[in-house]
Formats: structure tokens, sequence, C-alpha cells
């Protein structure tokens, strides 16, 4: 295909992607669900080849994504995490167990039921946090624990996906593969933490070039180069990307240098990425519409009764815990992200990701009166 052609489907697809989200905006559709449904649209105007066009862009997706979601970190406020430590182990035990042994009880797939389980267990952080900022509802008391939950989510999550990510292989051993990623994990954890006042002072002689029109090229090749290794030898880049966002301090010039001059780069590559998912995905369920409706409803169930018990664990009062766990139950981007493990896995984890995200956006809005309505009751 000629160059000129090739600009002009690549062309296309950001308009689509751009007047899509714009008119669902309006009302007030999550961009991520915009893009995955502009992969349902696409299926019938690109061309196969339109994905490889843009591949660099959906592969360094998930590497800028937590790479961004580590700068917002650092180790010593992921050690200072500990009020929320017993509702975010609530969460997890309540969104990951039941849904893994419905899914194996179904289909007797171990690694279909691991992802899915992993999919479904993290409520979405970007459909969650801009809810709270839309309906002016970071002044509320469950809205530090939710965010917190959040925090933790992520944290587990970039550990679940390290540990699952081979699970899709069938020519190695798998019990290897995740004492392999254990070992890994720790180690690597450490060797951040033990370097983590050089890789300071490497990042103060960062600063004194933080405002060159080139420095967008050195964090870029550095970022990509450190994830690339890291793959190479068997260690999850999405962990080496959040580490490496973690020992860049929020004060310095490097960190709002890349805030300002990456988070585009970001924002383009994940609505490439959430394009690919659905464009690429074959949308016929293999597995039974039986498996779909226990997940969903099951989803939905477990996540808002964690999120109550962990609000009630925190200290909130009921009305605020009831209106937490509606608030909560959006999935999103790392279910995308851990169903890309497994193609098997997409089409069914999309479904339950769509579903949840309209379903947990209405219940979002909904939740003061609702809350207020159950509350009285229990009174």
């Amino acid at each position: 295909m000629h160059s000129e052609e090739i600009l002009i489907w690549v062309g296309v697809l950001f308009s689509l992607l751009f007047f899509l989200a714009l008119s669902l905006k309006f009302l007030r559709v999550p961009y991520i669900i915009s893009f995955m449904l502009a992969g349902f649209l696409g299926k019938a105007i690109f061309p196969e080849k339109v994905i490889d066009w843009v591949a660099i862009l959906e592969h360094s997706a998930i590497v800028f994504l937590f790479f961004f979601i580590g700068l917002e970190y650092s180790f010593e406020r992921l050690w200072n995490m500990k009020n929320v430590l017993k509702p975010g182990v609530v969460d997890f035990v309540f969104n990951f167990f039941p849904i893994f042994l419905a899914a194996y009880a179904i289909t007797k797939d171990l690694s279909f039921s691991i992802v899915v389980s992993a999919a479904l267990y993290p409520s979405s952080t970007s459909i969650v946090a801009k809810l709270l900022s839309d309906y002016k509802r970071l002044v509320l008391p469950e809205a530090d624990l939710l965010i917190g939950i959040l925090i933790f989510e992520d944290i587990l999550s970039i550990i679940l996906l390290s540990l699952i990510s081979g699970v899709g292989k069938v020519d190695e051993d798998r019990t290897f593969l995740i004492l392999r990623s254990v070992i890994f994990l720790v180690l690597l954890f450490f060797v951040f933490y033990l370097l983590r006042d050089l890789a300071h002072r490497g990042v103060s002689h960062a600063d004194k070039i933080a405002y060159e029109p080139i420095f967008p090229f050195m964090i870029l090749g550095l970022l990509l180069l450190l994830c690339g290794v890291g793959e190479w030898l068997g260690i999850s880049s999405a962990m080496i990307a959040f580490l490496l966002g973690v020992i860049v301090p929020e004060q310095s010039l490097t960190y709002k240098a890349v805030e300002e001059k990456l988070t585009d780069l970001k924002e383009l590559s994940l609505g490439v990425f959430f394009f690919s998912f659905t464009y690429t995905s074959d949308v016929s369920i293999e597995q039974s519409l039986l498996l779909l409706l226990v997940a969903l409803v099951l989803s939905i169930i477990t996540k808002a009764i964690s999120t109550y018990i962990g609000a009630r664990l925190y200290g909130l009062s009921r009305r605020a815990a009831i209106r937490a766990s509606l608030s909560f139950l959006p999935r999103g981007e790392f279910s995308l992200i851990f169903a890309s493990l497994l193609p098997s896995a997409q089409p069914f984890v999309f479904l339950v990701v769509f579903l949840s995200s309209i379903l947990g956006s209405i219940s979002f809005v909904y939740s003061p009166k609702i809350a207020s309505f159950l509350g009285k009751k229990i009174s």
C-alpha cells in the first residue's frame, strides 16, 4: 500500500476516535467505552493492516499507563497505605476468588478462569476517578477510601499481571513461570528501593535539561529500552514502568516536564490500545451465555458487598458505605489489559466490562439517592 493511503487511513482512524468520543461525551459516556465502540465501527471501515500502522502506539500504551501511575506514588507513600490495607484485602478476596470458582466450575479451563477473575477484580481507575470529579464527590468522606482502594488495586494488578503474563503459554512449566516471576518481582522491588537515592540524584541531574525540547527523547528512550530489556529477561514491562515512575520525585522538574510533554502521547496510545482491543477481537462468545450472566451479576454483587464491608472497616457510616458500594462498580482499563493476555478471554471480558461500565455509571449517578433512602430504612 502506498504511503499516501497509509496516511489517509491513519488520519481517518484518529478522526473517528476523536469525533465518536466527543459525540458520546454529551451522554457522559467514558472515553474508554467510546474507543472500544470505535473498534467495532472500525471493523466495517478500515483495512486489516491499519493496526500495523499504529503498532508502536498500541505496544507502548501499557508502558505509558503504568509509568504515569507510578509517577503518582513514592516508596514512602506506598508504605503509608496501611489504612486501606484491610479494605483492599477484602476487595481482592471478594472479587477474585468467587469469579474464579464460578468460571472454573462452568468451563473447567484453568487459564481462562485465572485471566477472567484477574480481569474482573479491579474497578476502573479512570472511570471512577472521572465520575468522582465530574459529580463533585471528592469532598465526600468515602472519596479517600475509594481512591485508596483504587491505588491498592493498581499495585496488586501490576503484580498479578507480572505473575500471570505467561498463563497462555503451554510450552513452559507454569509453576516455574510463577516462581520465576515472584523471585524477579521481589528482587526488582528491592533493587529499586535500595537504589532510590542514586536514582533521585540521577533525576536531579536530569532536571537541568528538563525543559530542553529534546528532553522527551531521553525519557522515551530510557523508558522503552529498560522495559524492552525487562521483557527480554522475563520481567513484566508494566512493573518496570511503574517502578521507574515511582523513583521520579513529584517536586522535580523532570516530573513536571514529563506531565507537560508526554501526557498527550499517553492518551493517544491508550486510545489506540482500546480501539485495537475490540477491532482485533472476535465478538462471538465461545463460552456459554450462562457464564456471561453469572460473571456480570457476580462481579457487580461482590464488588458492592466488598466495598460496603471495606467502608465499614474504614470507619464510614452506613449511608456513606452504601454510597461507596454503589459508586465502585465499573470495570475498565486493567480488565482489558488482563484480557489481552489470552485471546479467548477478550470478547467475554469486553462484554462484561462494557455492561458493567454502563450499569456502574448509572449506579454512581443515583447512589446518593439510594443511599439516603436505604440509610433511613436501616436507621
